[in-house]
């Protein structure tokens, strides 16, 4: 009568006990790579949330520096139709005036 404990038993229950604990430290190993998975998913979701907030500061600078630019280039034309606009005025001033002196 063959034991329970005979050599192709032991064998299997070893054999067992060792797939077990390669189980065991399989899942533990991945485990560790999920959680470390999962900080750099974090860390890369919040680095994008800082960089779009950023995006949008930089859009923010980049619409206020062209309102900036067409104020300063319409002020500039402006400066630059004055003198002749002035020049106008005045010759039409003195045509009134000499028409007034006659």
């Amino acid at each position: 009568m063959a034991g329970v404990f005979d050599t192709a038993n032991v064998t299997l229950i070893i054999a067992g006990v060792l797939l077990l604990i390669a189980a065991f430290v399989i899942r533990d190993q991945t485990q560790f790579q999920i959680s470390q998975l999962r900080s750099e998913r974090m860390a890369l979701r919040n680095e994008e949330k800082r960089l779009s907030e950023r995006r949008d500061e930089i859009e923010l600078m980049v619409t206020q520096v062209g309102d900036a630019l067409m104020r300063a280039d319409r002020r500039a034309s402006t400066f630059d139709k004055g003198p002749e606009q002035t020049w106008n005025i005045l010759e039409a001033l003195g045509s009134v005036a000499e028409s007034q002196k006659e």
